[in-house]
């Protein structure tokens, strides 16, 4: 028998590992679980893309990226959850593209999140967070939203816990790109990246949807399942594996889901490469309750007017924000001086009053928006010197 250094390098789970082995027969290069994707029905382009994903217990592996968000365009990515040697992970990734006016960067850091370029099968740029961490057997959901800025686009990332359901923003990106809108069908898939067969690993995905470009949603109910077929031969990654995978629809307490099984050595593939499955959707649109603010305050600050404000981490996030100043002590009518901004993960911001012969009697109303572009119940303050 020969011996050999094999080094593995992968960029599509947005880690890279080098590692030098030496094998004593090339065999061992064949145990990755097989690559399975489940790509839905959204064939347009959208500005909001939603999907839920869970990890039952017996079905998390090291290794593994989760993948629930995956997009074309000229501001390519995916986004979804990894079983990584560091800790349980989040990721939202960006790709290249030779239109790009400029290098991708990241706006908005959320606590814990890390960018930093990757390479190798192609390259852009990467968050991921390990501080938040995920658990097995909780659903979470990934919601992405790409918005116009000028000649580019920004895209950012939410994920909420069913557990708690607190939501936390993760990043904001910078796309040196025009109009860059999220290109479907939209891809899950489940990727072994240092060949770890040996185990299986479970994705459950449900409750996916796109928005259109005239406002309405689409439910995600059809999915079409396959698995990389061309690792499945002699010689090539997931080859001693081949038969080890599975896909579909099941159902549990809390409805029906789509699924994909990859590795393990008594996983049997019952499902066709490729086959299609569907879920039967009623709903129009998400439904995540309202945007609640729970506290604001309106300052003066020399000739500015500085407004901090607090919401609730359980309701829908903030996408946009409008401040308002009024003349009277009722806060309706004309404004005299307005200040809005769509900016995520802003808590403040302030007006000029330069020109404002200041009262008692002003007021001040914030009103948010949220990532759906529902409006929250305004908040009207009094002023403080």
């Amino acid at each position: 028998m020969s011996s050999f250094t094999l080094v593995f390098r992968t960029a599509s789970a947005s880690f890279v590992v080098v590692a030098a082995v030496v094998f004593t027969s090339q065999i061992h290069a064949q145990n990755s679980a097989p690559c399975s994707h489940m790509v839905f029905d959204d064939n347009f382009a959208g500005d909001i893309i939603i999907n839920e994903v869970r990890v039952p217990k017996d079905g998390e592996a090291m290794y593994t990226y989760y993948e629930a968000l995956g997009w074309r365009g000229k501001g390519a990515g995916y986004a979804g959850i990894q079983a990584h040697p560091r800790a349980h992970n989040f990721i939202f990734s960006i790709w290249d593209h030779k239109n790009h006016s400029a290098p991708i960067k990241a706006v908005h850091h959320g606590p814990g999140t890390e960018t930093k370029g990757f390479g190798g099968e192609g390259t852009g740029l990467k968050s991921w967070n390990f501080e938040l961490g995920w658990s097995t057997d909780v659903w979470y959901t990934l919601v992405a939203r790409n918005w116009p800025v000028g000649a580019h686009t920004y895209y950012a990332f939410w994920v909420r816990a069913s557990n708690t359901n607190k939501w936390t923003h993760l990043v904001t990106m910078d796309v040196g790109a025009e109009n860059a809108r999220f290109q479907g069908g939209t891809d899950a898939f489940i990727e072994d990246w240092l060949s770890t067969g040996v185990k299986p690993r479970v994705t459950q995905l449900r409750n996916g949807w796109k928005r259109k470009a005239d406002g309405t949603w689409f439910p995600f109910g059809n999915g079409r399942y396959s698995v990389n077929y061309w690792d499945l031969d002699p010689g090539k990654r997931s080859y001693n594996y081949r038969t080890n995978w599975n896909g579909g629809v099941d159902k549990g307490d809390d409805g029906e889901f789509y699924f994909m099984v990859s590795g393990g050595s008594k996983t049997v593939a019952k499902a066709k490469n490729p086959s299609k499955y569907s879920i039967a959707r009623k709903e129009t649109q998400p439904n995540f309750g309202k945007l609640k603010i729970v506290g604001a305050k309106a300052k003066v600050e020399g000739e500015k007017l500085s407004v901090t404000w607090k919401l609730d981490e359980t309701t829908t996030p903030q996408f946009s924000y409008e401040i308002s100043l009024y003349d009277n002590a009722k806060g309706n009518g004309k404004p005299i001086a307005i200040a809005t901004k769509n900016v995520p993960h802003a808590r403040s911001a302030t007006l000029d009053i330069s020109n404002i012969e200041r009262t008692k009697n002003h007021r001040v109303v914030l009103h948010c928006t949220d990532i759906f572009d529902g409006s929250s119940k305004p908040m009207v303050m009094s002023i403080t010197e």
